[in-house]
């Protein structure tokens, strides 16, 4: 049975994943100068969300093991590794433009060390405070 707070612990990974993963898309295209290419921003954040959505439950990156001890945060790196070449993909099929292969391995390693960062750091917290 799910607790009022494991929801509480669910509910705020599950925001600042998106919240970094959106960020990062925004820092990217800031970084590239594009920003106004709103079309793209928005697809390329709804693939990043999407990917993240279907791959990360199934290595259970939203248990309480990982979301509460900063040592099951390896498994965040692995689902990242995974999403981000489908991000890639969703993205091309949408905007009908080929795969970039470096998009997808930038996209691997800087996004994968934010997420890792981020998680450990909450993981820590949320240890802390049970």
């Amino acid at each position: 049975m799910i607790t009022v707070a494991d929801r509480f612990v669910l509910r705020w990974a599950v925001v600042g994943d998106a919240a970094l993963l959106v960020a990062l898309t925004v820092a990217g295209f800031v970084t590239h100068s594009t920003l106004d290419a709103t079309w793209r921003l928005f697809v390329t954040s709804l693939g990043a969300l999407t990917a993240w959505a279907l791959v990360a439950p199934w290595f259970g990156v939203f248990s309480t093991e990982v979301l509460t001890r900063p040592r099951g945060v390896w498994r965040v790196a692995w689902a990242w590794a995974i999403a981000a070449p489908v991000a890639g993909f969703l993205r091309a099929w949408v905007l009908g433009v080929d795969v970039s292969a470096t998009f997808i391995l930038v996209t691997i390693a800087v996004n994968g060390v934010a997420l890792v960062t981020w998680r450990a750091v909450y993981a820590g917290i949320q240890q802390r405070r049970s």
